[in-house]
């Protein structure tokens, strides 16, 4: 008995050990790496979603109205940055090409377009700079005229940036703050609970992630695609 315990390993034997235990953490460490990362993402972008609602709420209430429509927000694309930077806490005013990538690629990597193909009126978008390095930028504004309270504003987001990976639906996604305070965009997020399209069925598509955050919502804060 005391010989099998002073016996110990050989060297083949050791090195056979730290060879399967290298073959196991190549296979899943990335795995690990990912799952973590995709958690950090939607982190970042409840935390965004949560931020916004929350100024549309203190908006409505500080102006005393029912509808963004009749605050300064709704305005112009100006009105909406000086809205952002009332109720966000702003590290700086930006353009697109400052704040967002170059370029981004379709959520399977088959294509990619450069942000000023992506975003219509690139030139004119304005961006906002959190502290945690989340982008929020405002593409549309469209407001209503008093009596017809549809209007929105059209906004994308990037949540780390012009960090990587720089992929429509993993960090890029676009959503509509509307007039009442609600968030959603042109998908209706209920569609999602019941079939759970359209962001895959885009998957080919370099555009700016509203689909996907339609799903991530719908699903309950998860990227499951």
């Amino acid at each position: 008995m005391d010989k099998f315990f002073k016996k110990g390993f050989t060297l083949a034997e050791t090195l056979v050990t730290l060879g399967i235990i290298g073959v196991i953490s190549a296979l899943t460490i990335p795995t690990l790496i990912g799952n973590y990362q995709g958690k950090v993402r939607i982190a970042q972008l409840q935390k965004v979603y949560n931020q916004i609602s929350n100024a549309a709420v203190a908006a409505l209430a500080d102006e005393r109205v029912d509808a963004l429509d009749y605050t300064y927000a709704f305005e112009n694309i100006d009105g909406t940055i000086s809205f952002l930077g009332k109720y966000l806490k702003v590290s700086k005013v930006c353009g697109a090409s400052e704040c967002l990538a170059s370029t981004y690629s379709s959520l399977d990597k088959t294509a990619s377009k450069a942000t000023s193909q992506i975003l219509p009126n690139f030139d004119a978008i304005k961006c906002v700079s959190l502290p945690s390095g989340s982008s929020i930028c405002v593409f549309d504004v469209v407001a209503g005229d008093g009596y017809d309270w549809h209007g929105h504003l059209s906004l994308v987001v990037d949540v780390n940036g012009k960090g990587a990976p720089n992929v429509n639906g993993i960090d890029l996604f676009e959503f509509s703050l509307y007039s009442d305070g609600t968030i959603g965009n042109s998908y209706n997020v209920s569609d999602y609970a019941a079939s759970g399209g359209r962001c895959e069925d885009y998957k080919s598509t370099a555009g700016y992630g509203g689909s996907c955050f339609s799903k991530v919502v719908a699903d309950g804060w998860k990227m499951d695609y």
